[in-house]
């Protein structure tokens, strides 16, 4: 297996226009609508299955989050393709609390751009001309995308992926989007079947450079500014002992007492 520089997992939305029939848009509270009915159930001791009620017509994946501390503060744990109604968090902390949300995220991709890594070698640092930022983040009047009507006008434009020999790449594109919470990179490479949510951005970003990308193989990029949505119910559940510390998948063994 072929070793990834990111992580997350993230499917794309993609929207089918049938030839002849055209359909009005979901209506913006159809469309963001926020998940309900999320439960969270022990599958063993330490693995815990998380299942919502999936509401939105127009979400571009769902973060599964949750809360370290079980207060207020929530971290994402993954991002899951539209219409996703269930995922397992697996090799929990035994005897823990843990505090879950599911949260939908909406926005408008990008072109695709893709590039060939080189051979391995050492890498070299970007010319003048690849490291100038060659997009304004400024063209034109900025569109939002929390508006159906509006959210295809905000996809960004432009976007091309640049080598930096052997294994960098860095990525421009033409930012649209006047309301964003920020920037999604999604990867995908030649071994892959989906897009990959591979980083965070800020709002209003226009070009990213990545290195370390495995050699001589063949990347898809497009970048996406997104919005969260409301977040669904919180759902909490408390793992149980360790199997491998035990007799069963449930019982915790007790050390044998002195005769």
């Amino acid at each position: 297996m072929k070793n990834f520089p990111f992580h997350f997992v993230f499917f794309t939305f993609t929207a089918i226009a049938i030839a002849g029939c055209a359909t009005a848009p979901p209506s913006d509270e159809k469309a963001f609508a926020a998940p309900t009915h999320l439960t969270a159930t022990l599958a063993t001791p330490i693995d815990i299955d998380l299942k919502w009620r999936d509401n939105a017509r127009a979400e571009a994946g769902y973060f599964v989050e949750y809360s370290p501390e079980a207060n207020d503060e929530f971290v994402v744990i993954t991002a899951l393709p539209p219409n996703s109604t269930k995922y397992r968090h697996p090799h929990l902390l035994p005897q823990t609390r843990f505090v879950f949300r599911v949260r939908p995220y909406f926005g408008p991709a990008s072109n695709v751009a893709e590039v060939k890594t080189g051979r391995e070698g050492p890498q070299q640092p970007p010319t003048d001309a690849e490291a100038a930022n060659t997009n304004s983040p400024d063209i034109g009047i900025k569109k939002s995308i929390r508006s159906m009507a509006a959210s295809a006008e905000a996809a960004p434009t432009d976007l091309r992926a640049t080598l930096i020999p052997p294994a960098g790449v860095k990525l421009d594109w033409v930012d649209h989007a006047g309301d964003a919470d920020g920037y999604l990179l999604e990867i995908k490479p030649e071994w892959g079947r989906n897009f990959e949510v591979s980083a965070f951005l800020p709002a209003r970003s226009t070009t990213l450079t990545s290195y370390n990308f495995p050699f001589d193989a063949k990347f898809a990029f497009r970048v996406r500014p997104f919005f969260y949505g409301q977040p669904s119910n919180l759902a909490e559940q408390t793992t149980g002992n360790d199997p491998t510390l035990g007799s069963g998948p449930w019982i915790k063994s007790e050390p044998p007492q002195n005769p």
